[in-house]
């Protein structure tokens, strides 16, 4: 049986936001310099705290895509 995963609403941003840049959870969670575990726990609402960090990454993702 396939366990279902409850996002919380930052967890399901952040998804939509890895989606719209084509990279898996796995990918960002390295780029991030985060364990994919942990990655994983604040999309689902088990760890509070990284979502500055997180949001900051995404930024910087998207500059060096623009300047490349």
């Amino acid at each position: 049986m396939r366990r279902t995963t409850q996002y919380t609403e930052f967890g399901l941003w952040l998804h939509m936001e890895l989606v719209k840049r084509n990279l898996t959870s796995r990918e960002f969670s390295e780029l991030a310099g985060l364990n994919f575990r942990v990655l994983s726990d604040v999309m689902t609402g088990r760890n509070k705290s990284h979502k500055d960090e997180i949001k900051e990454v995404l930024k910087r993702y998207d500059k060096e895509l623009e300047t490349a």
